[in-house]
């Protein structure tokens, strides 16, 4: 287990904990805001522990499964673990309890979707900076957030607990995330912990919103792409933003912000993923905390996402003024094969999570991310598509035998 060491910690205002599958854009976004915390994530990475005051990985949970499009639950194999990353909870409560004792508080991202009982526990310990749990299980909750959109009358996908015969499904993890717990569902039923949505074209894109618990601001919108296998066609590939959706979409969208934290009482940073279709669009997904575009919209025009974040839980909301600026584009890279990073490797600056040298990375788990601004979001996709060539073709595969 990892520890990380940038400076002492001293007499200052306490820091905060920042707890996420990955905590590097957590970190990131409170080193540009002049905060400081202590990141807890299952990589500990290289640049993590330079942005934080301290950087401690915790342990993975045992994998998980999917669903079998026609054998029931399928054990995940070696080397796809990626797409079901989740903490060990006995190794993360003792780690918040370890570091309570100097901390503000407790800023969660990716990791607690699919356990928000895990949120609630973390909650008795130390003050949660953040939705609470309820919220994220009622967010999370598949039939009751499909109830809530249409009593809103917001367009959304159809949700079932067993697929039927007729159209296409899709086969999704209750509190997943990623994509790469995502499957094209066979009719009948599927495994426990799963749902059914049916399967619908459109552009995919999401709004990243502040909530004070009562109004919301939309702080910009961005476009998704997917990376995907033969195993996971919808795993999660990268962003770019802000992109523009149109007056009348955009105006939609944020009266729809303003409703869904107004019903939930979302507060701080939120992001609604949608599906674009000309003028039409169908609602996801929301994701109750700080997501990938962290690292697409901190800082433009001068807006600490971190602040942001911090006023909305109390209460406040912060002013912006959205001059949408050069497009930024970040894409998560994929190990091809399974590879160790040199000892003497040097990351490029356009990179971020970037691991120990030594590290050991099996196919199909994340190796980094890459990121690119220029003038316009084709622009920057294709250059961090790019750059992802480029550093791979610094990481060659390990010979089979290797260990």
């Amino acid at each position: 287990m990892p520890i990380a060491w940038r400076s002492s910690l001293s007499t200052e205002a306490h820091p905060a904990l920042a707890v996420a599958l990955s905590a590097r854009p957590l970190a990131a976004a409170a080193h540009r805001a002049g905060a400081r915390v202590i990141a807890l994530d299952l990589f500990a990475d290289e640049d993590t522990a330079e942005l934080a005051t301290l950087a401690r990985g915790i342990s993975a949970s045992a994998p998980l499964t999917l669903p079998s499009l026609r054998d029931g639950p399928l054990p995940l194999p070696q080397g796809e673990r990626g797409r079901c990353l989740a903490f060990d909870g006995a190794a993360l409560l003792e780690a918040v309890e370890e570091h309570r004792g100097r901390a503000s508080g407790l800023i969660y991202g990716a990791g607690f979707e699919h356990e928000p009982a895990l949120l609630e526990m973390l909650g008795s310990r130390i003050a949660i900076l953040g939705n609470r749990a309820e919220v994220v299980g009622a967010v999370k909750d598949p039939r009751g957030f499909a109830a809530l959109l249409a009593r809103l009358g917001v367009p959304h996908p159809e949700t079932r607990l067993a697929a039927p015969a007729d159209g296409n499904w899709l086969a999704k993890r209750v509190g997943g995330s990623g994509g790469g717990h995502i499957t094209c569902a066979s009719a009948g039923a599927i495994a426990a912990g799963f749902y059914v949505q049916r399967q619908i074209a459109g552009r995919a894109v999401s709004a990243l919103f502040v909530g004070d618990g009562r109004r919301a601001r939309v702080l910009g919108h961005s476009e998704q792409w997917t990376s995907p296998t033969a195993e996971m066609p919808f795993r999660y590939g990268g962003c770019v933003g802000p992109v523009q959706l149109g007056a009348k979409i955009e105006a939609m969208i944020d009266e729809l912000c303003q409703e869904l934290v107004a019903a939930l009482g979302l507060v701080g940073l939120n992001s609604l993923d949608l599906l674009l279709d000309g003028e039409r669009f169908h609602v996801l997904e929301v994701n109750p905390r700080p997501g990938a575009t962290l690292d697409v919209f901190d800082g433009r025009d001068g807006l600490s996402l971190w602040d942001a974040h911090i006023a909305g839980v109390a209460g406040r909301l912060v002013s912006f003024h959205d001059r949408m600026g050069r497009p930024r584009a970040a894409a998560v890279i994929y190990a091809p094969a399974r590879l160790r990073i040199p000892l003497s490797f040097a990351w490029p600056d356009w990179t971020a999570d970037r691991g120990r040298a030594g590290t050991l990375i099996e196919s199909g788990e994340p190796v980094c991310t890459v990121m690119a601004t220029a003038a316009t979001p084709a622009e920057a996709r294709e250059i961090v598509d790019m750059r992802a060539r480029r550093l791979l073709e610094r990481l060659p595969p390990l010979p089979l035998a290797s260990t």
